[in-house]
């Protein structure tokens, strides 16, 4: 069973050499030279770029917080709707917070598979710098 898993996966890392050894091989490959200059091409960014960043992560939170706090107030704290906007705070933190758990947990599954990933990678990398010899 691990022979049949383990004979696409050389037949792909194979290919995969001799593509990149043939990519290497002719004259398109950047210099640092060159990797500087188009470098210094990129426009620096505004300078109130982070600021702009932040207030629209600020108007987003107040967008939460107003939705939610406006369906408690219709569904759960009917009787005393000045609750709604202390509860819709919490709830507002808690979400975002819970996204990035849920994020987390599946990247700590996928760690292993990237682990393999990269591993291919450096072994891509030395063969093809053996094979440019």
């Amino acid at each position: 069973m691990r022979a049949k898993t383990l004979l696409p996966m050389f037949i792909i890392i194979l290919l995969g050499i001799t593509a990149s050894a043939a990519a290497a091989t002719s004259n398109n490959i950047m210099n640092s030279t060159q990797i500087q200059q188009a470098a210094q091409k990129i426009p620096a960014p505004p300078s109130n770029f982070f600021q702009e960043i932040l207030n629209l992560v600020a108007q987003g939170y107040n967008w939460l917080v107003g939705i939610i706090q406006n369906i408690l107030q219709v569904t759960l704290l009917k009787q005393d709707p000045g609750l709604a906007n202390t509860y819709a705070n919490i709830i507002a933190w808690l979400i975002p917070l819970t996204a990035i758990y849920i994020i987390l947990t599946f990247a700590e599954v996928l760690r292993k598979y990237l682990g393999y990933i990269i591993a291919a990678g450096w072994i891509f990398l030395l063969a093809v710098m053996i094979l440019a010899r």
